[in-house]
């Protein structure tokens, strides 16, 4: 037995829990400098090879910069289901979210003539339903007692097949104001402004996990959830809030999209859900390996994306997008696995 962070700790806990949650701490506090930072090296040398083999196409600012900036979304998706899996679980319906709210606040201007004010359609379309996707989630998982896979698989569904009805199997596209588009599509100092919704996000996701007592109790959580909850931890508040903070996230995302766009096609967010996976499992391998944490996604990122771009540039034909991302996965996963069976020395 040992003793559990105080922070973790909650009113009416028992200070006692099995060591399977200090043990991932030891864990990430024996990994090797590679196991920390052979992502950043894998970059670095990903940038070397791209340079030298593709002189004049790769190692330029517009294109540097278009692919940090094709990144934005796919980084603010890997967010939403970021927060679940350090807790635990899998959130499938952010794929679903994003698509329906694409959807949504495209639909609000089109049949408002784009008289619609831009920050309501916006605030209802990612704290309203984005909040309401969530509650659904935690609500059918937690109370219902519905696999978290499975259950939000079906949301997913739901909210596709809802997103596919209001648009009648069209993209919407009239009546999008140009003062929405401009949210999406304006630069500041050259560089598009996703990034900078992106990074923020990322910003305060890292804060949350790193120094506040709802990250502590969230890593608790997933390293164990009845050992976290027999020391104090409400891990039922904890998982419903990761879902609620994964479908605002996720909506978050669909409204950029629509604004990137200046539409909204009825069956999108799908595409994003394999990048976004990808990241996480990769990410969850370096920096703080063992855990599920924003810096090492920020790298997973860079790594999937500059990849894709340079074998893109390369010529390789275009499914090698998907063979790419989907090997990223399995690499990652297994990394996992294997580092999480390794005796803690």
């Amino acid at each position: 037995q040992v003793m559990l962070d105080p922070e973790i700790q909650e009113d009416g806990g028992s200070a006692r829990t099995p060591g399977r949650i200090m043990r991932q701490e030891e864990s990430n506090a024996n990994a090797t400098w590679l196991e920390k930072y052979g992502g950043l090296v894998i970059l670095a040398v990903m940038f070397v090879v791209f340079t030298i083999a593709l002189p004049g196409k790769f190692l330029n600012y517009d294109n540097l910069v278009g692919v940090i900036g094709n990144q934005a979304i796919i980084g603010i998706m890997a967010l939403a289901v970021l927060l679940p899996l350090a807790c635990g679980v899998f959130d499938i319906s952010v794929a679903g979210a994003m698509t329906l709210a694409v959807v949504v606040v495209t639909w609000l201007f089109q049949t408002t003539s784009g008289s619609m004010p831009i920050p309501g359609a916006i605030i209802g379309t990612v704290l309203v339903m984005g909040a309401m996707s969530g509650v659904l989630n935690g609500t059918l998982i937690l109370k219902g007692g519905i696999d978290p896979f499975i259950g939000t698989i079906a949301t997913s569904a739901v909210f596709v097949g809802i997103s596919e009805l209001i648009a009648g199997g069209t993209t919407i596209a009239e009546g999008i104001p140009s003062g929405f588009t401009d949210l999406a599509r304006t630069q500041i100092a050259g560089i598009p402004i996703p990034i900078f919704y992106a990074g923020f996000a990322m910003l305060v996701m890292w804060y949350i996990l790193e120094y506040t007592p709802f990250g502590r109790r969230a890593y608790a959580t997933g390293a164990g959830r009845e050992a976290a909850r027999l020391a104090g931890v409400r891990t039922n508040r904890v998982i419903f809030a990761a879902f609620v903070s994964a479908g605002i996230l996720a909506t978050f995302a669909g409204v950029i999209y629509a604004s990137r766009l200046g539409s909204g096609p009825p069956n999108i967010g799908g595409a994003y859900l394999l990048p976004a996976y990808a990241a996480a499992f990769l990410g969850s391998t370096m920096i703080r390996p063992g855990r599920f944490n924003v810096p090492g996604l920020i790298v997973a990122l860079f790594i999937v994306a500059f990849g894709i771009n340079g074998l893109q540039l390369a010529g390789l034909p275009f499914w090698i997008v998907n063979v790419y991302q989907g090997t990223i996965l399995i690499v990652a996963v297994l990394l996992a696995r294997w580092r999480a069976r390794r005796p803690v020395s």
